[in-house]
């Protein structure tokens, strides 16, 4: 049996943010109170961030969140 693609669309992979409550109803009152609204407008900051963003840019921020990390685990 050929192997192949599997058959129907290709759909977007759903990620789940966690924000400062002030940040998120900062954002919220932008978005006018809409959740819709609200989700399109974090997916156009990501996009916009990612997009003027290099790779190292992100590394280092991954890397400097691993670090704050080992330092709390230390510190306990």
């Amino acid at each position: 049996m050929a192997r192949g693609r599997k058959a129907g669309k290709r759909t977007n992979k759903t990620v789940k943010l966690s924000i400062p409550k002030k940040t998120y109803y900062i954002l919220y009152g932008i978005a006018g109170n809409n959740e819709q609204k609200l989700s399109r407008l974090i997916k156009l900051i990501v996009e916009e961030k990612l997009s003027n963003s290099t790779i190292s840019e992100l590394s280092a921020m991954l890397e400097a969140k691993r670090s704050k990390e080992e330092e709390q685990k230390e510190e306990a």
